[in-house]
């Protein structure tokens, strides 16, 4: 017996220690949990943030070349309009054109019956050739404007930068583009490929309809990728940043940017993996750093809790021998001891009654709504008991707030519960001594009247319904309920009580049906 009482002291010291160092493990293991995932968010919120600023800045640069190109194909057609029959006039422009800036990388002059009449550099030998049907696009536009992507009769994919030559009454006299080439290097592309990142991250472009326009990967240009989410968010013509899947499953972050001249969309992205394992190097020399002061917290631990039980277990020793004579005449007589006993038993009384309290509170609080402080369902039933129990006759309100799904859909969900929590208060006021105000559900509320007549009830409803009809309430100002009343005659069974309660509530929707704002009334 000694023996066994000897292994349940050692148990209970081991114990003691086992959940003090569990608690001090299961903390610090929470509390790097807490850390990497913080850290985590905030790397993968500067990195869409990154990405966002960066993709602005490449498609402004991009978006201020096509300006420049625009321009320069603008004032070439202003020049032109004169010379449209001299051929010499024309060569020289188009080898103006492309020789002036880097911009394009060849240029064409297209008459009015669709035929190029001049272009540069002349190793294209297009001099004379009428453009096909799938080649018009801007011909047929007569405007100024940035083409689709297209392939070009010598297998080249490129878009053109048009504007239209007027002569002297307006008439259409045909148009001269810039043409820059998307699978070659020109200005465009070496410009976004000067953007090429160290690691894994990358760019693209894509066009209106979501055809590639650049990619690291020349072979992938020209390739359409409009139904990635990232590619559709990149056309919305704003700015932003998300997180998506590319079209090779890989998990990226991303921030895009509209070039607006053009209607094109620029995406920068960075694979989430990537970014996640600096996050974890970053981590892992905290952790070995930590340990030594993990070893001296857990040491002092056990040291503090092996003098914590010392008096436990010197205590447990007396009680345990309380069999023999001496060991019971030594508690008796040793005032210390009896002092002691005495001190730890009204404490743990006064531990105990605190424990009833809270619970008794806790009690409280699970009977009632935590928004209006009105009984829920369950503190409801409580009193529908008692009223069966002590056979209480009594009127029941079934309200509901009118069209209160506008009010969320409108004002959101915030502004709907402070909506609620007004609405509550006024129950209340409204409410006498010994009446019963409960939340049933989302906008729906029942005040009970013990003792109270059906006429008595519906005096106190059409009054509540004025009253809430012209209460002041958050953001939406005003609102309406609409109100069914039944009553619950003596004596009163489980059976009425449900009938009763249905009763209301058929009349509650009689009150919606006849147009809301007003009060139903069931009789018994």
């Amino acid at each position: 017996m000694g023996i066994y009482r000897r292994v349940l002291r050692a148990d209970l010291r081991r114990l003691v220690l086992i959940l003090t160092f569990s608690s001090v493990l299961i903390t610090l293991g929470n509390s790097y949990f807490a850390i990497y995932h913080v850290q985590r968010d905030l790397l993968i919120e500067n990195t869409l943030a990154s990405n966002q600023r960066y993709a602005e800045k490449v498609a402004e640069s991009a978006n201020r070349m096509l300006q420049s190109a625009e321009q320069l194909v603008a004032y070439s057609a202003t020049d032109l309009a004169k010379k449209i029959d001299d051929p010499g006039a024309l060569e020289s422009e188009v080898q103006r054109l492309i020789g002036q800036s880097d911009i394009f990388n060849s240029a064409v002059i297209v008459n009015k019956e669709a035929q190029i009449i001049a272009v540069a550099p002349e190793s294209l030998h297009l001099s004379g050739y009428v453009l096909p049907e799938s080649a018009r696009q801007a011909f047929n536009a007569q405007r100024a404007m940035i083409s689709d992507p297209f392939h070009s009769v010598t297998g080249n994919t490129l878009v053109s930068v048009s504007h239209p030559i007027l002569g002297a009454q307006g008439e259409y006299l045909g148009y001269v583009s810039g043409t820059i080439y998307l699978n070659k290097i020109g200005a465009l592309s070496h410009l976004l490929r000067n953007q090429l990142f160290s690691d894994e991250s990358y760019l693209y472009v894509v066009d209106r309809n979501g055809e590639l326009l650049f990619h690291v990967d020349p072979n992938r240009i020209g390739q359409n990728v409009g139904q990635m989410y990232l590619v559709q968010q990149s056309l919305t013509g704003v700015s932003g940043s998300a997180r998506g899947i590319n079209s090779l499953g890989i998990d990226m972050l991303a921030g895009f940017a509209p070039i607006s001249s053009s209607d094109w969309g620029l995406v920068v992205q960075r694979p989430t993996n990537l970014v996640l394992a600096d996050l974890n190097d970053n981590l892992a020399p905290v952790f070995w750093r930590s340990l030594p002061i993990v070893f001296v917290t857990l040491l002092l631990v056990w040291l503090v809790a092996h003098w914590i039980t010392l008096p436990l277990r010197k205590l447990a020793k007396n009680v345990g021998q309380l069999d023999h004579q001496d060991a019971y005449d030594a508690i008796v007589n040793t005032k210390a001891w009896y002092f002691e006993a005495s001190q730890l038993k009204m404490s743990m009384l006064h531990g105990l009654g605190s424990f009833n309290e809270r619970i008794h509170k806790l009690d409280d609080a699970s009977h009632k709504d935590p928004l209006t402080l009105l009984l829920n369902r369950r503190g409801m039933q409580r009193v529908l008991d008692q009223f069966e129990a002590s056979d209480t006759p009594f009127s029941v309100l079934a309200l509901d707030i009118d069209h209160f799904k506008s009010v969320n859909d409108r004002f959101g969900h915030d502004v709907g519960d402070q909506v609620i929590q007004t609405l509550g208060e006024v129950m209340m006021k409204a409410a006498g001594e010994h009446d019963v105000t409960c939340r049933v559900g989302g906008e729906e509320f029942l005040m009970f009247l013990p003792h109270t007549s059906l006429d008595r009830a519906t005096l106190v409803a059409e009054s509540l319904c004025e009253q809430i009809a012209y209460a002041d309430m958050p953001k939406v100002k005003r609102i309406t309920v609409s109100i069914g009343v039944s009553h619950n005659p003596q004596p009163v069974y489980q059976a009425g009580i449900d009938i009763t309660l249905k009763r209301a509530d058929s009349a509650l929707y009689r009150a919606k049906d006849a147009g809301r704002n007003r009060v139903m009334v069931v009789e018994s």
